[in-house]
């Protein structure tokens, strides 16, 4: 399956700009339940700000006032994937980058969604529940058809 099937839409991504606080971002990982937000001017990404971020932040006596775009290297290689990458190729992109969070974009470098390490987990998982069947590209189980 491609990461563009199990990947978090860009209209549901939940997103910051650069002059949010640190006690914003927080607030909205807390409440959404997530552990990163997209960090955009206007709609387009810039960065990505992780819980290990915040943890990073609370480590260093940071104020919670403080703009995360003062704080955060957050406009420093942005890790970006294809949405036609599959599942494996995503993991080793992570694998590779030592990274958890990655944008995904389509053919022409437009944000099209959000994947994470657990995403890709959850996908692993869902292909071993399904056995003996399989999953195609869109997720849903087959039964083989016998030869």
């Amino acid at each position: 399956m491609h990461v563009s099937g199990f990947m978090v839409p860009y209209d549901k991504v939940v997103k910051c700009e650069p002059g949010s606080t640190c006690e914003d971002v927080v607030s909205k990982m807390t409440d959404e339940h997530i552990s990163c937000l997209v960090i955009v001017i206007g709609d387009a990404p810039h960065g990505i700000i992780t819980k290990t971020d915040m943890c990073w932040c609370y480590r260093n006596r940071i104020p919670l006032e403080s703009q995360v775009g003062d704080i955060m290297p957050w406009t420093m290689n942005v890790k970006k994937i294809k949405s036609n990458v599959d599942r494996d190729g995503a993991a080793k992109f992570f694998e590779k980058n030592k990274v958890h969070h990655a944008i995904v974009v389509d053919g022409n470098d437009r944000p099209v969604g959000l994947i994470s390490a657990m995403d890709i987990a959850s996908e692993v998982a869902k292909d071993s529940r399904a056995w003996p069947y399989i999953r195609n590209e869109t997720g849903r189980v087959e039964i083989p058809q016998k030869k």
